[in-house]
């Protein structure tokens, strides 16, 4: 099963109403995927085979960039640079940790990075959308690239959803399938008095946020940053 989400370009001018809902039904649409493809795995019977998608599928996701017009500015193009250093290098880092792990030995060294290479962007990535909104205003750009921004923010936060909700489910598990036989690594992920695993249900539960508050969120006014 592969997911490919389609891109949906923005312009620099003001947005019409008609493209606001189209960019907030792409974005629900994603959310709704993510939860499809988790249910569809655990019909599998293989909950470390995240939502049906191979590891190699899952690591080689990505998105097209902003289109020429959001980025004809360098106050635009230095955000967009700034959005790639704080969140999308991060998140391949996750994503290259969780693919990482293909036995023991593997696993216990990913319980032993965890917090290095995914405590920090799983706690910048932990909240709701109002969050989220809060953080792409805070980067200078105009208010089209902060909407694009805030979106994608979004879609990483699906990334790391569609890897640790399934893991946060392998309780009942066979210690064989995504723990690898890795006491230390159930241990972060799963141990009752785990910090990180404490952090990792709030991520999770952060996401469940249903579709007219993400609406009214994205509907309420982006201030226009100043030009540098």
């Amino acid at each position: 099963m592969n997911f490919h989400p389609s891109f949906i370009p923005l312009h620099s001018g003001t947005l019409s109403c008609f493209h606001n809902l189209m960019i907030l039904k792409y974005s629900i649409f994603l959310t709704g995927c993510i939860f499809h493809f988790y249910l569809c795995s655990a019909s599998y019977g293989d909950t470390c085979q995240i939502n049906g998608l191979e590891p190699e599928v899952l690591k080689s996701l990505s998105y097209e960039p902003p289109n020429k017009e959001l980025l004809s500015t360098g106050q635009n193009q230095k955000a967009w640079q700034t959005f790639i250093e704080n969140y999308e290098i991060p998140i391949r880092k996750v994503q290259d940790w969780y693919n990482s792990i293909v036995d023991k030995q593997s696993a216990d060294a990913a319980a032993d990075s965890f917090n290095k290479d995914v405590l920090p962007i799983l706690k910048k990535l932990t909240g709701r959308a109002a969050d989220m909104k809060k953080q792409a205003l805070a980067i200078p750009a105009s208010s089209e690239m902060q909407k694009f921004i805030f979106l994608r923010i979004s879609q990483l936060q699906g990334r790391l959803l569609i890897i640790f909700l399934p893991m946060q489910n392998e309780e009942k598990a066979s210690p064989e399938t995504c723990y690898r036989g890795s006491t230390k690594l159930f241990e972060i992920i799963l141990g009752l008095t785990s910090p990180s695993m404490i952090d990792i249900s709030k991520f999770i539960e952060s996401q469940n946020e249903s579709q007219e508050s993400f609406e009214t969120v994205f509907k309420e006014s982006w201030p226009e940053t100043p030009s540098a």
